[in-house]
């Protein structure tokens, strides 16, 4: 039986074939773990890796947008707090008929497939429903199903709103992210930030591959270590020269280098820096290695103006608000987003240019 197309009812879907023909529409199926963070690495990266993009909606844990000449490869390899992207094919109400009109929209070659769901949130339609919807439909259409070895895997977002159905092109890799947690990494550190976070965190910055990532604060390298597995050359400042001894054993393989220094005094020239990140240093060590911590929030913002290349970004962490020193410092910060660690620690991240 010949796969066919239906033409029968009114549509409320949105097909593809109806947009621009330099923009392709796509949804960022968004982590859960962070109020902020997701939606804005989302949008940085497609800064990165496109030549243009506008937002269409943004709906809980879904983005919305449309891109031009997007790297899906670049993407999927970036990606740290996006689960998936999926190229929309059609969309369409949360209803039963909207769903069923949507999957007839569906251009897809002859090939056997498999329908996944996945539900954000409220939604009038459950996951199951949605892939018991869109299979029943394309069977109909003379499509087979296999589901254990697909030729085409159809992707479905549900949200409270819409319905989208495409094609996954881009998966965040995140059995890595758990391989590369803090105490199975070769020097570790308490207290340091997991990689996830870390990996978010560099793509905030909007570094590309090739460029110069600095942390003034390397401690274990773990903003190092995301960057150099995205082609990002880094460079870490510490003033602890054990610190530094141990976190060589992080970058092996990897395109970073590591000095003994003092954020204050950064053996660097002037505007030689793509982008900075930083996770600036808590407690007692701040306080020994700099007199005090408002003298090193000081003087390592001014050294960081001085480095980094005008109108280029700058992540700053601290555990207090420092938003007001680093403008006085000359930045502008753009983003600010929160995270709670535990009752005594909420990380303040600033996004600066």
């Amino acid at each position: 039986m010949t796969p066919r197309s239906s033409t029968t009812g009114r549509s409320t879907a949105t097909s593809k074939s109806r947009r621009s023909e330099m923009e392709t529409r796509y949804a960022f199926e968004l982590s859960g773990e962070h109020p902020t963070i997701p939606r804005s690495e989302a949008c940085a990266l497609l800064e990165v890796c496109s030549s243009g993009h506008g937002v269409v909606s943004d709906r809980e844990r879904c983005l919305v947008v449309e891109a031009r000449d997007l790297n899906l490869s670049g993407l999927g390899a970036r990606m740290a707090m996006t689960h998936r992207v999926v190229e929309i094919l059609a969309e369409t109400e949360p209803t039963p008929d909207g769903v069923s009109i949507a999957a007839n929209e569906l251009d897809l070659p002859a090939r056997t497939y498999k329908v996944r769901a996945k539900r954000l949130g409220k939604t009038p339609l459950g996951s199951d429903d949605v892939e018991r919807m869109v299979g029943s439909v394309l069977w109909k259409r003379g499509y087979k199903a296999d589901l254990k070895d697909p030729e085409i895997e159809i992707r479905a977002i549900v949200t409270e709103e819409r319905v989208f159905l495409g094609q996954e092109v881009a998966r965040a890799d995140r059995a890595g992210f758990r391989a590369r947690r803090p105490h199975m990494k070769p020097f570790f550190h308490p207290g340091t930030m997991l990689p996830k976070l870390s990996r978010a965190l560099v793509n905030l910055s909007r570094v590309r591959k090739g460029e110069r990532l600095l942390d003034p604060f390397t401690g274990t390298a773990g903003f190092l270590v995301e960057a150099g597995l995205m082609g990002i050359r880094g460079l870490g400042v510490d003033v602890q020269e054990d610190i530094v001894r141990g976190a060589k054993s992080n970058l092996v393989g990897l395109d970073g280098t590591l000095i003994v220094g003092d954020a204050m005094r950064l053996p660097l020239n002037d505007d030689s820096i793509d982008a900075v990140v930083s996770d600036a240093p808590y407690g007692r060590s701040a306080l020994i290695q700099a007199g005090s911590r408002d003298e090193l929030l000081e003087g390592s913002l001014a050294e960081l103006r001085r480095v980094l290349i005008p109108k280029r970004r700058m992540i700053y962490v601290d555990d207090r608000p420092v938003g007001g020193s680093i403008e006085d410092s000359g930045f502008e910060v753009v983003e600010v987003h929160k995270e709670r660690v535990h009752r005594g620690l909420t990380r303040q991240i600033f996004v600066c240019r």
